[in-house]
């Protein structure tokens, strides 16, 4: 059976069967066979709204995956790079040095150990020049005796550190930079560092 459900344009509502009168808008309506107290109507038109919560939800698992993906391709270490705070190296304070002597102390950093406490005490490098049978080995051990000065002697005795001006300055270097091995290095808080040089050298 048809029947069909019309509205009026002042709000009220009629209904015929089977015909459809004018001066109103009507919709069919159905009852089914074997239950007349039931009606079943169309499908609804899909709501855009639930649609766009659909797409918005599909964007967001998309994000994540993408996001995590992304971290794992990086790994703690490079992150843990990204991240890193690099502290600036404080400079020593120079204020209790005499203007006149400043261009003549200096700061090693060694490279096989470390300063600690004695970072900022300043170095003043020597060379103790002089010929065989002088007196200079006396001179030096006097040196020596002081707690925070290191002669390392006579660097030059062999041939290889002197055989050209690379091998000379290499020598020099380690000595000054406080990485010369020797019985009279005072290592950590040296204030002064320097060596022997004979003339026949």
């Amino acid at each position: 059976r048809r029947v069909f459900l019309c509205f009026l344009a002042d709000g009220a509502m009629w209904g015929a069967k089977g015909e459809e009168k004018a001066g109103g808008a009507c919709e069919e309506w159905s009852y089914q066979l074997g239950n007349k107290d039931t009606l079943s109507l169309k499908a609804p038109k899909k709501s855009p709204l639930a649609l766009r919560m659909v797409v918005l939800t599909m964007t967001m698992i998309c994000g994540v995956f993408i996001c995590s993906m992304c971290m794992k391709q990086l790994g703690s270490d490079s992150w843990s790079r990204i991240v890193k705070i690099q502290v600036a190296e404080q400079s020593c304070n120079k204020s209790l040095i005499p203007p006149s002597e400043v261009q003549f102390v200096h700061y090693p950093q060694p490279l096989n150990y470390s300063r600690k406490e004695c970072t900022c005490t300043p170095v003043r490098f020597f060379a103790i020049i002089s010929s065989q049978r002088s007196g200079s080995g006396w001179f030096e051990t006097l040196l020596n005796s002081h707690i925070n000065v290191s002669s390392n002697g006579e660097i030059f005795s062999k041939k290889e550190r002197r055989i050209n001006i690379s091998s000379i300055i290499k020598t020099m270097d380690m000595v000054y930079n406080l990485d010369w091995n020797s019985s009279a290095s005072k290592n950590e808080c040296t204030a002064a560092a320097g060596f022997k040089w004979m003339l026949n050298q």
